[in-house]
């Protein structure tokens, strides 16, 4: 019967291997690194030391990527689905305008302060009532309005100067 790994194994796997590991990973994942150490802590925690070592670092990073793939896919598909308002014949925006506006929104949302952001995509996508926007970001129902008004302005003024660069 095989024993758990001792920490000096341990630190020498790491020190060997962990550069090919996350160049591994990175075939999968935006996050290697985090892959790498998953695996490394699952290693650590195991109460009898795999027979290859190795070969069971490798499995367990390609896993870890490969659910790191899956769960970025399934986020991407959840926020675009919310992002994208239903096309339907009371809706006859095409599938290209949704597109083009949300390219040339996309840099102004992006341009604003994280609250000024959070209250415009909560406004405008998560059908809250103002209450209970002002619930989320800890103020009054009143005060989000204000906020998001600002909030709003801002983005106009940045989205109005980047459309004056580009005529320019």
């Amino acid at each position: 019967m095989s024993k758990p790994i001792t920490a000096k194994e341990l630190a020498n796997l790491l020190d060997l291997h962990a550069d090919s590991l996350r160049l591994f990973a990175r075939q999968w994942s935006n996050s290697p690194d985090d892959c790498v150490q998953e695996a490394f802590v699952a290693l650590a925690t195991q109460k009898q030391s795999p027979e290859s070592q190795l070969g069971w670092l490798y499995q367990v990073v390609r896993r870890r990527a490969i659910n790191d793939l899956r769960g970025s896919v399934r986020r991407f598909d959840r926020e675009q689905s919310v992002a994208r308002p239903d096309v339907s014949e009371s809706n006859p925006i095409t599938n290209l305008e949704l597109v083009e506006e949300q390219q040339q929104l996309q840099p102004g949302l992006d341009s604003l302060p994280p609250d000024s952001r959070e209250l415009i995509v909560l406004r405008i996508w998560s059908g809250l009532k103002w209450r209970e926007i002002g619930d989320i970001i800890g103020c009054s129902s009143s005060a989000a309005q204000r906020r998001y008004t600002t909030a709003l302005e801002l983005m106009k003024q940045k989205l109005d100067k980047r459309c004056l660069t580009k005529r320019n």
